[in-house]
């Protein structure tokens, strides 16, 4: 993504990015809204309960919409 912003903007600061790439890789943060992090969560606790896909998803649903953190505008 960093290399086609580059390339499309001819981004001078894209192009420093990418030339030290190695060395600021670490520095990258994942940026995740709080509802889809608390849905994958949700999933994950189902699989480990032994459901699969979508059986997995219809648990979680209802788990994520009723969070108090959720509801609470967080």
């Amino acid at each position: 993504m960093v290399q086609r912003q580059a390339q499309d903007t001819h981004s001078e600061l894209g192009w420093r990015v990418l030339a030290r790439w190695n060395e600021l890789l670490p520095k990258f943060v994942k940026v995740m809204p709080k509802d889809y992090q608390r849905m994958l969560e949700a999933v994950q606790r189902a699989e480990a309960a032994g459901l699969s896909g979508d059986e997995a998803v219809l648990v979680a649903l209802p788990e994520n919409k009723n969070n108090a953190a959720r509801v609470s505008g967080n």
